[in-house]
């Protein structure tokens, strides 16, 4: 086997993780989620496995970005450095 193993998030890092998770989860509660860590921007993405399903990019302040899948995420990297945020009223149920 090569490669070395997937880092394991931080506290900090797992806090965003379930933050970006919840969000998802209101608006799509059965979303099969997982998620990349960005230590580079202190941020981790939350990532709806499914095609059409899309990112949250979750910062240190808890701000977000939502991307979807028609955007990779390098696209997504550079509006969140740029400061691109997504209302988080956007992501409650309807």
């Amino acid at each position: 086997m090569s490669g070395k193993e997937p880092a394991l998030p931080t506290p900090e890092q797992r806090r965003l993780i379930d933050f970006g998770e919840s969000l998802y989860r209101g608006i799509t509660p059965d979303a099969d989620l997982g998620h990349v860590l960005l230590p580079e921007d202190d941020a981790v993405a939350v990532v709806h496995r499914v095609r059409g399903g899309g990112t949250i990019l979750v910062a240190a302040d808890r701000s977000v970005l939502f991307s979807g899948s028609a955007h990779d995420i390098g696209t997504a990297l550079t509006d969140f450095r740029a400061g691109a945020r997504t209302p988080l009223e956007r992501f409650r149920s309807r």
